[in-house]
């Protein structure tokens, strides 16, 4: 009798996970379209991207791109680094030959010079020129030369506080060009340098932003620094610096006084 009881409950259980069955499956169903439909919501715009023409991706990825960053932006592996954001990349004339795309943009960020004696803050506009290949599913990445004219440029600007505020006429002289356009030419510079490092109370300089605009050839530098003789009070002034290349290197050819 107690055997028979047993097989008869086994039995009814048996039922009920058969009848349990059509509702336990379609619940799973349900919540494997739920899954696949977030998956599609964050996927569409990768998969978009891998169907789309390389042009077309380069553009994107670099409309997703919102910060850029330099190191050693001091020179001479002595550190300072910048940090630009946001930035944007218009006028935008790209090339794409195979798995490299050749772009040159107009490059626009706002951002934070970091080096040992303080921040400087950065505005800059430059045509740049660089690479970019395949990296992930229709995306593209730059291949970290996105501001390679900005950063030949910064360290002039470094040498130039240096000299200043070492007193040193020969060093300052070395980034003057030979093509000075103020009054006198470099010459007369050479001479003013002699007199404002001679005897008498120093001068300190200390830079506070650069505004920098990047052309081919030629770069125009608005300068916010303050100026303190000895132990007086600073001075805020602003500078316009031009700087123009001479045999490979950039030089200052307008703008000092």
């Amino acid at each position: 009798m107690g055997s028979s009881g047993s097989g008869r409950r086994a039995l009814g259980r048996l039922l009920q996970a058969r009848q349990g069955a059509p509702y336990l499956f379609p619940l799973l169903l349900v919540l494997l379209v739920l899954g696949a439909g977030w998956w599609l919501r964050d996927a569409t715009p990768r998969l978009a991207g891998a169907v789309a023409d390389p042009d077309t991706q380069v553009r994107a990825a670099l409309a997703r791109q919102g910060s850029l960053h330099l190191s050693d932006v001091y020179g001479f592996d002595a550190g300072g680094t910048l940090e630009l954001a946001p930035v944007r990349f218009g006028d935008l004339a790209i090339t794409v030959d195979g798995e490299r795309a050749r772009v040159v943009a107009m490059v626009e960020g706002e951002g934070v010079i970091d080096w040992r004696r303080g921040r400087i803050r950065v505005g800059y506009i430059g045509r740049e020129r660089f690479s970019m290949t395949p990296c992930d599913l229709g995306g593209w990445c730059a291949d970290g030369r996105q501001l390679d004219e900005l950063r030949r440029v910064l360290p002039l600007l470094f040498r130039r506080i240096d000299a200043f505020n070492a007193r040193d006429a020969a060093a300052y002289g070395r980034l003057v060009g030979e093509g000075y356009r103020g009054a006198g030419g470099k010459a007369a510079v050479l001479a003013q340098l002699a007199r404002d490092f001679g005897p008498g109370p120093a001068a300190t300089l200390t830079v506070t932003a650069w505004q920098l605009r990047v052309e081919p050839g030629r770069v125009v530098v608005g300068e916010d620094e303050r100026v303190r003789v000895g132990e007086g009070p600073e001075t805020s002034l602003r500078a316009r610096l031009e700087l123009k290349e001479e045999s490979g290197r950039w030089v200052i050819v307008d703008g000092l006084r």
